[in-house]
C-alpha cells in the first residue's frame, strides 16, 4: 500500500454526529455495565452507580479543559500540539510519546477483550473447553476486521463504529428495560439503595480500587480531538461533542448500573466474580433465557467499535509528530486516495498484535493480561490529562481572557485530582502487588516516561532543528 505525503488527512469528512459516535465507541456504553460493573461490585457491593458518578465528576474538570482549548485551537495531535505551542516544544515531546502510548495500549486492549467474549460465546454454542487457540481467532478475526476499515478511511471507520454501537446500545438499554419492568425480579426489587453511600463496602480502600474501574471507563472521550483535522468547523463541534459524549455516557452508566445492582443478589454477584465469571450472562440468563447470547454478541461488536476509535486516534497522534519530525517523518505520510496515515496504522496494528501477544504468553492468562493492559491505560491517561489542564490554565493567561473558575479552578482541581489518583491506585495499589500483577505495569509505565524525558532533554541534532522550527500545526478560531 503506497503511502505519499502529497495530501493531508481527509478535512470535513466528520460533523458532530461522527466525532459523538467517535467517542462514544471508545467509551463502549455497553462495556461498561456488562464487564467493568461486576469488578466494581466485587469491591464496592451496590454501591456501584456512586463509583461511576464519582468517576464522571472526576472526569468532567478533564472535559471541560478539553473543550476550553479546542474552541481556541485544535490539532490531529491534540495535546501533543497544544502543550508544545503553550508550554514549551521538549514538553510538547514529552506528552506526545506518553500520550501514543495511551492510545496504543488502549488498542491493544480491545481484541484480547473480544477474544474473551469469543470464548464464550463458544461456550453457549456448546464448544468444548475453548482455549488460548480459540481465543487467538476471536482476537485476530476483530483485528483483521478493523484493519480493513481503519485502511479505508476515516467516513467508513465512523460508519462502521456506528454500526457496533447502535447494535450494542439496543440490546444493553432492551436487558437493563427487562429487569426495570419486572421488578427486578431475580434481585431486590425496585429500590434506590444502590445510591446511598452507606451502601458502600470495604470502606475507602475498596471505593478507590473500585475507581480503577472508573477511571478505565472514561479514558478515552478525548480520542475526539484527534480527529480535529477531519471535521467540519473543528472550533465549534469539538467542544460540543466532547462534553456531550461524556455526560450522557456518565450518565447511562449510573443508571445502567443501578439497574445491575438490583438485579440480582450480591451474593450472587460476588460469587460469579470469584469463579472468573462475567456476571452480565448470569443477569441475562435470568431474565432472558437463552437470550443471553446476545450479551456477548454486543459486547463483541462494543469492542469493534472501540477498537475503531482507538486505532483513529493513535495513528493521528502518531502521524502529526511524525510531520513534525519529533517521530520518524514516514509516519506524517498519508494514502494518496485514502487519506489516511497508512504508515503510522501500521504501526499500530504491529504494536497491537505484539503486545497482545506476548503479554498474555507471559502472564500466561487472558484475565491477567486484560488486567495488566487495563492499568497501563490509566497510568498513560491520566498524565496526559494533568497536561491537558495545565495547557489550559497557561494559555488562556498569556491570552489575557482567564476565567478564575473555567480556566483557574477547573483546572486545579483536575491537576489535584490527576495526581491523587495516580499516587492512589498506580503507587499504591498496584505497587503493593507481586511482579506480574502490579510491579511491571508501574516498570512499563515509567520506562517510556524516563526515556523519552532523556530524549527530550539531551537532544539529538535533528531534533534541535526540529525544537528550532516552527510549532506544530493547529486550526485557531
Amino acid at each position: 500500500m503506497s503511502s505519499t505525503q502529497t495530501k493531508g488527512l481527509k478535512t470535513g469528512a466528520l460533523g458532530i454526529v461522527g466525532l459523538s459516535i467517535l467517542g462514544a465507541a471508545m467509551m463502549c456504553p455497553a462495556i461498561g455495565i456488562y464487564l467493568n460493573w461486576g469488578p466494581m461490585a466485587s469491591l464496592v457491593g451496590l454501591a456501584t452507580p456512586l463509583v461511576f458518578l464519582a468517576a464522571l465528576v472526576i472526569a468532567l474538570p478533564t472535559a471541560i479543559s478539553y473543550s476550553q482549548l479546542s474552541s481556541h485551537m485544535t490539532s490531529s495531535g491534540a495535546v501533543y500540539a497544544w502543550s508544545w505551542r503553550i508550554l514549551s516544544p521538549k514538553v510538547g515531546v514529552w506528552t506526545g510519546v506518553i500520550m501514543a502510548f495511551f492510545y496504543i495500549v488502549a488498542t491493544i486492549l480491545q481484541p484480547i477483550l473480544f477474544g474473551m467474549f469469543f470464548n464464550d460465546l463458544l461456550s453457549l454454542l456448546g464448544v468444548k473447553a475453548p482455549g488460548m487457540l480459540t481465543w487467538a481467532i476471536g482476537a485476530g478475526l476483530i483485528t483483521l476486521i478493523v484493519m480493513y476499515a481503519t485502511y479505508k478511511g476515516i467516513s467508513i471507520s465512523v460508519k462502521t463504529a456506528l454500526i457496533f454501537i447502535a447494535i450494542e446500545l439496543a440490546v444493553v438499554v432492551a436487558l437493563l428495560l427487562t429487569i426495570l419492568f419486572t421488578g427486578a425480579s431475580h434481585g431486590i426489587g425496585i429500590t434506590l439503595s444502590p445510591y446511598n453511600p452507606a451502601n458502600i463496602q470495604g470502606g475507602a480502600n475498596g471505593f478507590w480500587s473500585a475507581m480503577i474501574f472508573g477511571i478505565l471507563s472514561f479514558a478515552g472521550f478525548d480520542v475526539i480531538q484527534t480527529a480535529a483535522e477531519e471535521t467540519k468547523t473543528p472550533t465549534k463541534i469539538l467542544p460540543k461533542a466532547t462534553i456531550l459524549v461524556v455526560v450522557i455516557v456518565g450518565v447511562f452508566w449510573a443508571i445502567g448500573s443501578w439497574i445491575f445492582s438490583i438485579s440480582e443478589p450480591l451474593s450472587k454477584v460476588q460469587d460469579l466474580m470469584a469463579s472468573g465469571f462475567t456476571p452480565a450472562t448470569a443477569i441475562a440468563e435470568d431474565y432472558w433465557g437463552a437470550g443471553k447470547i446476545l450479551v456477548d454478541l454486543t459486547s463483541m461488536t462494543a469492542l469493534g467499535g472501540a477498537l475503531i476509535a482507538c486505532a483513529v486516534g493513535a495513528s493521528r497522534v502518531l502521524f502529526a509528530q511524525g510531520r513534525q519530525g519529533t517521530l520518524p517523518s514516514w509516519l506524517g505520510e498519508v494514502h494518496p486516495t485514502k487519506q489516511v496515515p497508512t504508515k503510522a496504522l501500521h504501526v499500530v496494528w504491529a504494536a497491537t498484535v505484539v503486545g497482545t501477544g506476548v503479554v498474555t504468553a507471559w502472564l500466561g492468562n487472558v484475565n491477567s493480561a486484560f488486567v495488566w493492559w487495563a492499568g497501563s491505560i490509566a497510568f498513560f491517561a491520566l498524565l496526559t490529562y494533568f497536561f491537558v489542564h495545565l495547557s489550559s490554565m497557561v494559555y488562556f493567561w498569556k491570552k489575557g481572557t482567564f476565567n478564575w473558575f473555567m480556566h483557574g479552578v477547573i483546572p486545579v482541581v483536575g491537576m489535584a485530582l490527576v495526581l491523587y489518583l495516580i499516587n492512589r491506585t498506580f503507587f499504591t495499589a498496584l505497587w503493593a502487588l507481586d511482579w506480574k500483577g502490579g510491579k511491571s505495569i508501574v516498570v512499563f509505565g515509567m520506562l517510556p516516561c524516563i526515556l523519552t524525558l532523556i530524549y527530550v532533554l539531551v537532544p539529538s541534532k535533528k531534533l534541535k532543528a526540529v525544537f528550532a522550527g516552527p510549532a506544530p500545526e493547529v486550526e485557531e478560531a
